[in-house]
């Protein structure tokens, strides 16, 4: 038996990593006093598939350890693990071999838990038993409410994003006939002391923001009845969807009172007042100044209050998953109202075209550094007199977004670019062109084209686009062979380590191009395997998601590389928002700026996205 001494210092050290540093003391205890210390010399093979299901579990005290797939010496290290790293979990939980072999990397000192230590600690410690099953989960909730804690004592207090709409319902909805005259809803909503009433059941709403504008102005009788004025058809959600779901269809919709169902019963009324209190700004107000807007002057400064809101967001730890959305829908809506301001001057054009929304846009990504990519697909019996009005007026739009703050596209990639305003047969033609051929170029456009998305207009003339591009690359295997490879280009940098033994690296190893090397390889995988297997949605983790829940993917790992995913998103978001940020490459992340926790949850994220490039080799082999 160790003695106090060493268990102690086994103890203290154990506690400086994840997850250790989340046992409870006796569980903590129960680990100092079970494990080892093994050595291993530089170049030594530690576990490999050949041995069998391992007869116990490591964790790297000192040094590097290098996981590689056998008889794979080109490829990068499936896995690099630092001190504090524990392996192989997932061959201890199914009882299997390791699929990679694990090798030193210099001298490698390891302590060692047997498989029955490892299994009674996840029969005492459901952290760490959490930690075994969704690893990269885990370590995301320590990071937040890290982060979150530290922006602890700012004014504006937020609720938890996945809190279920029932748990906010205070009180029953007041509810009014729809025969029921003005006068009288009014009485009632004094009484009440209620800001809306919903008519019937959720035939209709009425808000007291609707008195002016519906009543009082267009001076309507107070003996009128409240079907003459209030808001149908009604947007209701379900208890079980979360505050989330309800602020996306609030910004969406621009409204501020949304009724809620428990079992298809109307249950109550949620209001923006009770999901979040903002400092400055109320999602509504974005709304609508968005949608108020007369001039681009106007839409600019809407389109930076939306950069400034978002960063509040990112300030409480948001999920990056809901903050890009959001402001990607919020960008929507800029867009839209600059599409109708132009059409004041061009005329009613897109009756006959439809806008498209492309590559982060497209996938509803955008952080707040974005520029534009966006196309305009035409019905094919537009003349050229008028192909040439709406190119102009793509133009326009071009140019308000450019003044929102929304640069122009380097590339060109812009609907005011005659290249990509184009009738519906020419588009046909580009994308089965990309498509036949497959060479570098093709590839490149895939990035972009692909991810389309209809945002104005006739939207049925991106949704048959949609249908013939999908069906026609996932009856190419050649193409999907070609787009494969180009994924498996850009992958996490090989030198990095995680951030640990920065100091011991050159310069630029600390320099990591979140966008080239750390989403991409997501966003690439996912766009591939949703071609090649008929999925429609255009959104990275909305791919992953649908092909997990068709079988094509396994669930588990489909949950750690969304994970992963997103939080290569928070990263760029918190990048982009610090003041300091170099303009010229707003993805770039200083690794020395990291901490502790984070440094090992990009390394973990990096394993991941190795992982999911992996899967693309052993589909498209060769």
């Amino acid at each position: 038996m160790a003695s106090p001494t060493i268990v102690a210092g086994v103890r203290r050290s154990l506690a400086t990593h994840p997850p250790y540093s989340e046992l409870d003391d006796d569980a903590l205890d129960f680990v100092a006093r079970s494990v080892e210390l093994a050595y291993f010399a530089r170049g030594e093979r530690i576990v490999g598939p050949s041995d069998g299901p391992p007869g116990s579990c490591w964790i790297v005290r000192q040094g590097l350890v290098e996981g590689r797939r056998p008889g794979r010496p080109d490829e990068p290290a499936a896995a690099t693990l630092t001190p504090g790293d524990t392996f192989p979990v997932g061959a201890l939980l199914a009882e299997r071999a390791v699929v990679s072999e694990y090798w030193a990397v210099g001298d490698v000192f390891c302590w060692t838990l047997s498989k029955a230590d490892f299994d009674t600690l996840i029969g005492r410690s459901p952290a760490f038993l959490d930690f075994c099953k969704r690893r990269m989960g885990a370590l995301l909730d320590l990071s937040n409410r890290a982060l979150q804690a530290s922006y602890a004592q700012q004014a504006t207090q937020w609720r938890s994003l996945a809190t279920p709409l029932g748990d906010l319902l205070r009180r029953a909805p007041v509810t009014v006939p729809a025969d029921m005259p003005l006068r009288a809803v009014f009485e009632r909503m004094e009484q009440e002391r209620v800001g809306s009433v919903i008519v019937d059941d959720a035939r209709g709403i009425f808000t007291r923001q609707d008195v002016i504008g519906r009543v009082a102005l267009p001076g309507v009788s107070l003996d009128a009845p409240i079907s003459t004025v209030m808001t149908a058809p009604v947007l209701a959600l379900d208890a079980r969807a979360t505050i989330a779901e309800a602020m996306l269809l609030m910004a969406e919709r621009t409204i501020r009172h949304v009724p809620v169902r428990r079992d298809g019963v109307l249950a109550g009324v949620v209001t923006e007042r009770d999901l979040f209190v903002l400092q400055r700004q109320s999602l509504r107000g974005i709304g609508e100044a968005i949608g108020a807007a007369g001039s681009t002057r106007a839409l600019a400064q809407a389109a930076a209050d939306i950069r400034e809101w978002s960063s509040t967001l990112v300030a409480q730890g948001v999920a990056a998953a809901f903050v890009t959305r959001l402001i990607s829908r919020l960008n929507d809506q800029v867009t839209q109202r600059a599409i109708t301001l132009a059409c004041a001057d061009h005329g009613p054009l897109l009756d006959r075209a439809c806008w498209l929304a492309l590559g982060s846009e497209g996938r509803e990504e955008q952080t707040i550094a974005t520029d534009q990519d966006n196309g305009l697909v035409l019905d094919d019996r537009v003349d050229d007199a008028t192909r040439a009005r709406i190119r102009a007026f793509g133009e326009a739009v071009n140019a308000s977004l450019d003044a929102c703050g929304y640069p122009l596209c380097r590339g060109g990639i812009m609907a005011g670019n005659p290249a990509w305003c184009l009738p519906y047969g020419e588009w046909e033609a580009l994308f089965e062109g990309w498509i036949d051929r497959g060479d570098p170029q093709s590839l490149l456009a895939a990035n972009v084209f692909f991810d389309f998305r209809a945002l104005a207009g006739d939207t049925a003339l991106a949704a048959r686009l949609r249908e013939q591009v999908t069906r026609r690359a996932a009856a190419n295997p050649r193409f999907l062979k070609q787009m494969s490879d180009n994924a498996r280009r850009n992958g996490p940098p090989s030198s990095w380590t995680g951030g640990l033994l920065g100091h011991l690296f050159a310069q630029e190893a600390t320099q990591i191009d979140l966008k080239l090397h750390g989403t991409a390889p997501f966003v690439d995988a996912a766009r591939l395997l949703a071609l090649a297997h008929g999925v429609p949605a255009t959104g990275t983790a909305e791919r992953l998601q649908a092909l997990a829940e068709s079988g094509t993917l396994p669930a588990g790992e489909t949950r750690a590389w969304i994970e992963a995913f997103q939080f290569l998103q928070s990263l760029r978001l918190r990048v982009q928002h610090q003041p300091h940020n170099a303009v010229a490459n707003p993805n770039l992340l200083d690794t020395r700026t990291l901490s502790a926790l984070d440094r090992r949850i990009l390394k973990e994220a990096f394993r991941q996205a190795r992982t999911l490039q992996q899967r693309l080799a052993l589909d498209w082999p060769g």
